[in-house]
């Protein structure tokens, strides 16, 4: 089995729980909107907003979800292409990382929630 460095899987699991915590936070802030405020003109774009955050932090968990298992899958060393993947999806993730972060907080901050 192809093995990976402790230390980048914990990064991995860091990572996949940042995401888990965004959807549950976006889930959070769709439904106080939808609860206080409704589905109006004014809610529409933040709720639709919060959806596309929700489906981005979503699509990176899963997306380590998948390339790991194809990593640990290999005999017995992982093909360069999915280590190549691994690296990109993590630089990718950690990119969305700040921008997530920053959507919840300027949508908290509009709605004073």
């Amino acid at each position: 089995m192809a093995k990976l460095n402790k230390e980048i899987i914990n990064h991995i699991f860091e990572l996949q729980n940042f995401f888990l915590d965004s959807t549950d936070e976006a889930t959070r802030l769709e439904f106080n909107i939808f609860v206080q405020f409704g589905e109006t003109v004014e809610t529409m774009a933040e709720l639709e907003e919060l959806q596309n955050l929700k489906e981005r932090a979503l699509f990176y968990y899963d997306r380590f979800h998948v390339v790991l298992k194809r990593i640990y899958e290999l005999q017995p060393v992982a093909e360069r292409v999915n280590l190549e993947l691994l690296d990109r999806t993590i630089a990718e993730a950690e990119l969305t990382i700040d921008v997530i972060q920053a959507s919840l907080e300027d949508i908290k901050r509009n709605w004073n929630l």
